[in-house]
């Protein structure tokens, strides 16, 4: 089938709507491979455009300049709608990369304009009968500052001979996410003799969460002061580093620090200086498609942390998942901490430490390999009904992620672990790691 415009196009596609995938699967390609994500896109591709299957550099729609994805979404029990997964573009090579200027990159010359079929995803159905709801053409573009800034990233690290130090936490909407047959597959790099994952361009989960929720917003690119979440928080702060947390905080709200002194008296802080969690979104284009943490962490004069580092309350239903096709995965390879340190003693008060800086935390492949041993055990322990098997600190060799309770104590977190869905434990990052990747950017 052959279009003329991009409008004829759209609107051939207006029929789509509402369809499932055995609707168009004409060579019965679902019915032996039900489970096989990797075919929906050639479904579509042939049973709904009548196109035949193509490795070809050139996009699907070639005289327009669009290229064809297929991407779910799952909805939220808040009410709210997210992308499933990541949008894989094309595979990075290396070797080409480092010769590759973006304007004229491989990347650009066939995803600037993507047309993306959208299907609601339901662990409980098979890929044949999940629904076609929505379509959405999106043009690169018009974030073209932010994505070169990322693509710069990855080529850097790998002129660098740092290919093997690729994390998808590095960038901002583009990714460099795992692109191999097994998590063990590696590939040559041209400055290094180390082996590096192979991975391929990517719009990151939260990128593509923002494109499907209506958040994607035209970028005026010479109006454009941040193109990272660190950039942004540093500019944030950087007038108060070297001042006490009471000082800061007094300065800023015209207050007197009440005694006792809050236990989130730095979180405060930043709720001060850069905005709360849920205000950050309207602050900057770049909150609302980058997934990101502000971490506030105190520490000691060498850099060690004083405390773990949590995240969110773990939920049960969570770990229905396979630790490759899970939520945290997902997480924990695109996410980014931005960290607000504070310095001061084991011994100094709340509210005496001083503001010294923030650093960047992302995780590399051993990270979330190890992630997932913790995972797994999470999983084990609940399909079993077993708090003893949970991984709390110290319980196997090498153990960086571990699990926590979160909350007040009196809570009997483990007592009532399976009582709800939503947990009093959380996971927690071990110290001696969090000191590791604190200073990692300081490594040769």
């Amino acid at each position: 089938m052959n279009f003329k415009t991009i409008d004829e196009l759209l609107e051939y596609t207006k029929q789509i709507r509402g369809k499932t995938f055995k609707d168009f699967d004409i060579n019965n390609t679902l019915t032996t491979n039900s489970k096989d994500k990797g075919n929906l896109g050639k479904i579509i591709e042939t049973g709904f455009y009548k196109y035949p299957n193509n490795n070809k550099a050139e996009a699907d729609f070639a005289n327009l300049g669009v290229e064809l994805k297929v991407s779910g979404y799952i909805k939220n029990k808040n009410g709210t709608i997210s992308a499933k997964e990541r949008l894989v573009l094309g595979k990075i090579d290396y070797n080409s990369i480092v010769h590759e200027e973006f304007d004229f990159s491989h990347l650009l010359f066939k995803s600037k304009k993507i047309l993306i079929i959208w299907y609601e995803y339901d662990r409980e159905k098979d890929y044949k009968d999940f629904v076609i709801t929505d379509f959405q053409l999106y043009d690169m573009t018009g974030d073209s500052l932010i994505i070169k800034n990322d693509f710069e990233l990855i080529k850097q690290k790998v002129i660098e001979g740092k290919a093997h130090l690729l994390s998808e936490g590095d960038t901002s909407y583009l990714g460099a996410c795992p692109k191999g047959s097994t998590g063990k597959d590696r590939t040559t790099q041209p400055f290094s003799t180390e082996l590096a994952m192979p991975r391929a361009y990517s719009l990151k989960n939260s990128y593509m969460t923002g494109i499907l929720r209506n958040a994607h917003l035209i970028l005026d690119v010479d109006n454009i002061e941040y193109k990272t979440i660190e950039e942004y928080v540093f500019a944030q702060i950087q007038n108060f580093i070297g001042k006490k947390q009471n000082d800061i905080f007094e300065y800023l709200t015209h207050k007197k620090l009440a005694e006792p002194v809050p236990k989130q008296l730095s979180k405060m802080i930043s709720d001060e200086l850069i905005g709360k969690d849920k205000e950050l979104p309207t602050k900057n284009p770049l909150f609302q498609k980058v997934n990101y943490i502000i971490k506030n962490l105190p520490v000691n004069d060498f850099g060690y942390p004083l405390e773990r580092m949590s995240f969110r309350n773990l939920v049960l239903t969570e770990f229905k998942d396979s630790w490759e096709d899970s939520y945290w995965k997902n997480y924990f390879e695109e996410v980014t901490l931005i960290v607000i340190c504070y310095k001061g003693s084991k011994n100094s008060k709340n509210g005496e430490r001083i503001l010294e800086g923030i650093r960047q935390i992302t995780f590399n492949d051993e990270d979330i390999e190890l992630f997932g041993r913790t995972y797994n055990q999470v999983k084990k322990a609940i399909e079993k009904h077993d708090i003893s098997l949970l991984p709390q600190p110290k319980r196997f060799d090498g153990q960086i992620l571990e699990v926590a309770p979160k909350g007040k104590r009196g809570d009997e977190a483990y007592t009532n672990f399976f009582q709800n869905d939503v947990t009093k434990v959380c996971f927690m990052l071990d110290k001696n790691f969090l000191f590791s990747k604190l200073n990692e950017k300081n490594k040769g």
